[in-house]
């Protein structure tokens, strides 16, 4: 094991138990933590019954992302690499039962969410509502330089948002563009349980992550109008995922 990848590791590691390296819990209210891939792999961690501990962390991983996984020696970071990872080594199907044409489907919303849609709330949160967020999530690092760590932040999501290409439309037109995709989601979701039918599969983790961090974060984002007013499926699948494989939500902690 690497230097870098030892200082990573609990004391007490054991093999084969993920260690989910996350933002700090105490950082979000309301939602266990405030980034979506991490609530995202969390969900899938539950819904496959794979043991895992989550470690409070800072950091990034080596390709400066978060969440990264410590596993077995290992450090692998990425959501979507680090589900791939795990299904091979535990031997689960993220899609289990379900037909090609709509595993194809999901492919397609997972990648609208996660490159598109997700541009609506970090630009909200992070470029527009900077304050009102840096309240609510309580950097946790000195007061002094709280203000000048959101400033960056603030300024580096907008030059990622320029390099993305959408950070070029106005705040009006990057709404409407996450609207738009929640429209879409709640139009193919319909009154299915899981948003493939009836078996539980990677893109509700997908969708969870997400749209709880619209839902149940407490800033007036334009897309959680939409979902209120216009969808009301998506809370109710919400909320029964968050039922069913989140049962103590609230605590935070498990």
């Amino acid at each position: 094991m690497s230097e870098a990848a030892v200082k990573h590791w609990k004391p007490e590691w054991q093999r084969d138990v993920v260690y989910l390296h996350v933002f700090p819990r105490v950082m979000a209210k309301c939602v266990p933590n405030i980034s979506p891939f991490a609530m995202k792999v969390e969900m899938w961690l539950r819904m496959n019954d794979i043991p895992y501990q989550i470690v409070d962390h800072m950091g990034f991983s080596s390709k400066s992302q978060t969440p990264f996984i410590m596993f077995n020696e290992e450090e692998i970071p990425d959501s979507n690499f680090i589900i791939e990872y795990l299904s091979k080594y535990f031997k689960k199907d993220s899609y289990k039962g379900i037909a090609k044409e709509k595993q194809a489907v999901a492919r397609s919303f997972l990648k609208m969410m996660e490159e598109n849609t997700t541009w609506s709330i970090f630009w909200y949160r992070y470029v527009e509502h900077m304050p009102e967020y840096r309240d609510y999530i309580k950097f946790q690092v000195p007061e002094e330089i709280q203000e000048k760590m959101a400033a960056g932040l603030s300024s580096g999501v907008r030059d990622r948002a320029w390099k993305h290409g959408i950070g070029r439309h106005s705040s009006d037109e990057i709404y409407k563009i996450g609207s738009d995709d929640i429209r879409a989601i709640s139009t193919y979701l319909g009154d299915k349980k899981y948003f493939l039918g009836d078996t539980p599969s990677l893109i509700d983790c997908t969708m969870f992550g997400f749209l709880t961090q619209i839902l149940f974060v407490p800033l007036d984002f334009p897309m959680k109008t939409v979902i209120n007013e216009e969808c009301p499926n998506i809370v109710d699948y919400i909320n029964r995922l968050k039922t069913e494989f989140w049962p103590h939500w609230d605590e935070q902690q498990l």
